[in-house]
């Protein structure tokens, strides 16, 4: 085996590591407009969860953000989209006077210590992901163009029709077997 294919195999390695990685989402805990800090895992309760990373400077971030909020309202029962904003420190005002100027229907949360987009290895955005609540990462995306937000609307229903599904099955063994009833 010569160096070259062993550098290979160690980079191809890498990034299978770095990828099976985040087939989880992990965990965090950030500010939101109020100043209370939120875990991700208090969203993952309520239902599936739309991530986006975003920042004031970031055109095609501004772009989406409209789309992702139409989004929540109409999917309000099942998701909750966390926006979170990549701002420095000293733009965090801006962030929170323009999510409130164009009164999105967002949860925004301000990574201002980079830790969570070090956490889901965020090197450019807006960066969109979509998380089960057994905390499966279901869907990732890096930009914006106009139409993606189709995309994300698919996964969505999908997720929604797996578990009415799931639901009906419960539903049904439970009218099968009247023992279940106590």
């Amino acid at each position: 085996m010569t160096l070259r294919n062993l550098i290979s195999i160690i980079i191809l390695i890498l990034i299978l590591v770095q990828l099976s990685a985040l087939e989880k989402a992990p965990d965090f805990k950030l500010e939101n407009m109020k100043g209370k800090h939120v875990k991700l895992s208090d969203f993952l309760e309520k239902g599936l969860v739309i991530l986006d990373f975003w920042a004031t400077w970031c055109e095609p971030c501004k772009k989406e953000l409209p789309a992702l909020s139409k989004i929540q309202d109409k999917y309000k029962k099942h998701i909750t989209i966390l926006t979170i904003s990549c701002d420095k420190p000293r733009n965090k005002d801006k962030a929170k006077a323009y999510i409130k100027s164009k009164r999105f229907n967002v949860v925004n949360l301000f990574d201002t210590k980079k830790n969570v987009q070090k956490l889901y290895n965020i090197t450019n955005i807006p960066r969109t992901f979509i998380i089960a609540p057994d905390s499966t990462i279901l869907y990732d995306h890096t930009g914006y163009q106009r139409g993606d937000e189709k995309e994300i609307e698919a996964e969505i229903i999908k997720w929604i029709n797996s578990n009415e599904l799931k639901t009906e099955e419960i539903d049904e063994e439970n009218i099968k077997n009247p023992e279940n009833d106590s």
